[in-house]
């Protein structure tokens, strides 16, 4: 029987990447809106490869970015694993989101619907992007390999969504 995954809001995360920094996030939330799933900030600041973590001092960090995933499928691959909890998980009320409902991601910029939102309440629609939701993180749920690259790269491995 497979070992049974318990992810609790505060869980601190460690991601290795290519063998060469250690970058954390932090699992902060769960969006109602988005299909219950899981929120997480993804800190800025790349660590060596044998640094210790300190919780208290990466949930100090600045946020490079906010995302949906599914926590357990990276647990359960070994792409991320808990170093620890904090009970500073930021202010997710403060958490703002966005998605379009048409067109596909090479044109992102050319849609007419697009909507927002703050974790657990409505969207809102406000058609073509303004200037006020262009800051706001992409609100899809990302499988584990967008996130890693986006960690990498800055942006989301989205074309394998097409």
């Amino acid at each position: 029987m497979a070992k049974r995954i318990v992810t609790k809001i505060g869980y601190v995360f460690c991601v290795e990447v290519d063998n060469q920094y250690k970058c954390f996030f932090q699992y902060v939330a769960n969006d109602l809106t988005q299909l219950n799933s899981s929120v997480i900030r993804v800190f800025k600041m790349h660590y060596s490869m044998d640094y210790v973590p300190d919780i208290e001092k990466i949930v100090q960090d600045e946020v490079s970015f906010y995302a949906h995933t599914i926590l357990k499928l990276g647990i359960q691959d070994g792409v991320w694993y808990k170093v620890g909890k904090s009970k500073n998980v930021g202010e997710p009320d403060k958490i703002m989101f966005k998605l379009f409902s048409e067109g596909n991601f090479n044109n992102m910029t050319k849609s007419f619907r697009w909507y927002y939102w703050p974790i657990n309440q409505k969207r809102i629609f406000v058609g073509e992007q303004t200037d006020e939701i262009r800051d706001y993180d992409l609100g899809w749920i990302f499988p584990y390999n967008s996130i890693i690259c986006k960690i990498k790269t800055g942006h989301f491995a989205i074309r394998e969504l097409e």
